[in-house]
């Protein structure tokens, strides 16, 4: 429930002005599958009715507007998100100071990588509710992505004190992987998983893909594939967890198969990494005509997600660093970085740097992307690209060597260019995973 100042508030109070038709023009209401029984789906039904009934209810505008943020989540439909802003405005004039209402707020301004706003609008929720869980995880994630990564650990010291749950030990399990800790993150995650048992739901789902998306980075394809399917059993048809089953097919080199997933998933769920995936699928798979129209599909998206507030410069950095490097590119990911000054963003400007001919200058870039000790395998093997183009063989060895130990076939695209990297400087690759 909201909070009583919330609730007494007299109806007439929330905009839309003294006519009930007038209040009711300005919600934005959704149309429902009606053979749809998913919680989602039947908290948007019941929100819809009571403001259809009492368009100023404040109460089912901030259910609804939590409702479409959820919807959002599973569909990846942009437009979702405007319509919960909308809701929140709304609910934000009665109620400005209401931990509800900030959370949520600033949980749509995390989705659309509105980092800054998201972590002021954390600030002023636990200002009002100190102690609030839902507060302190949009606090972690801000910090994160913001790069303030000790910030983050200390709050999600204080998330975890309050409740381990599954919230709270999803970011650790985060934090650990900053740090290179793939075990650590793995146990975390599980832990995570462990403590939602029986409670079901997208949320849960989607952290069984994080946990599967640990294990394919560390190498353990079969136990990854298995998280993939309890995710699909949990929450069937949950984009995370297709994208998921892609990626251990392009570990796996099957990139055609990788292509046909992917292929539905962007059609149901347009999102700007699914679209490059594809296109890189299609290209591994021989299949360039294919994969220039997946690749077409990138920047209508980005348009899209821009109409609906979204910051899209560091989603498009590589891809631009990769189809059209250059100064472009390079700018391109600079803007990424402003919004996102975290070890992402550092290594996208490595990389667009890199592939502008700038080697160099990306090489500070990298030190950057490598702070916290990540070891993601796409971070280390532009890590390893730019030292041996600046004559650092050792660090090169290095960082490649962790790439191979991890997963070598992290990206369809870059199977070859691993290869030859490893093969200029002596090492092996591992052969391709049994199916």
């Amino acid at each position: 429930m909201l909070a009583v100042a919330l609730l007494v508030v007299p109806i007439g109070c929330s905009g839309g002005g003294d006519d009930p038709g007038e209040a009711s023009s300005q919600i934005p209401f959704y149309e429902v599958d009606p053979d749809s029984t998913t919680p989602t789906d039947e908290a948007i039904r019941t929100a819809q009715d009571a403001l259809r009934a009492d368009p100023e209810d404040p109460s089912a505008q901030l259910d609804l507007a939590q409702a479409f943020l959820q919807k959002g989540r599973e569909t990846a439909d942009p437009t979702l998100y405007t319509s919960a802003e909308v809701l929140l405005d709304m609910v934000a004039e009665v109620a400005p100071d209401d931990v509800r209402v900030l959370t949520a707020q600033g949980s749509l301004a995390l989705t659309r990588h509105l980092f800054a706003d998201a972590l002021d609008l954390s600030d002023q929720a636990l200002e009002v509710a100190p102690g609030n869980e839902t507060a302190y995880g949009v606090r972690v994630d801000a910090l994160n992505e913001l790069g303030r990564y000790d910030e983050a650990v200390e709050a999600t010291q204080a998330m975890v004190d309050i409740r381990p749950s599954l919230a709270s030990l999803a970011r650790v399990s985060y934090a650990r992987e900053l740090q290179g800790d793939l075990d650590g993150a793995i146990l975390a995650m599980g832990q995570a998983i462990t403590a939602a048992a029986g409670s079901g739901g997208e949320n849960v789902a989607f952290a069984q893909v994080q946990l599967g998306n640990l294990l394919l980075t560390r190498g353990d394809l079969v136990a990854a594939g298995q998280e993939y399917e309890e995710a699909l059993a949990t929450f069937p048809e949950l984009a995370a967890a297709r994208a998921g089953q892609a990626r251990l097919l392009v570990a796996q080199e099957r990139f055609a198969e990788a292509a046909d997933v992917l292929a539905e998933l962007v059609e149901e769920r347009p999102l700007i990494e699914y679209a490059v995936a594809l296109g890189d699928a299609r290209t591994a798979a021989g299949d360039d005509e294919e994969a220039e129209d997946a690749y077409a599909l990138v920047e209508g998206i980005a348009r899209l997600l821009e109409a609906n507030g979204f910051e899209v410069d560091l989603d498009l950095a590589l891809f631009d660093a990769e189809r059209d490097p250059g100064e472009g590119s390079v700018a391109q990911a600079r803007r990424g970085l402003e919004q996102r000054p975290n070890i992402i963003g550092h290594d996208a400007l490595a990389w667009a740097l890199f592939t502008a001919g700038q080697p160099d200058e990306a090489a500070d870039e990298v030190e950057a992307a490598l702070d916290t000790g990540s070891r993601d395998p796409q971070i280390r093997y532009h890590a390893a690209e730019v030292a041996a183009a600046t004559d650092d063989r050792a660090a090169a060895e290095e960082h490649l060597q962790v790439v191979l130990d991890t997963n070598p076939r992290f990206s369809a695209v870059h199977v070859d260019d691993v290869a030859a990297l490893a093969d200029e400087l002596g090492l092996a690759v591992p052969p391709v995973p049994a199916t």
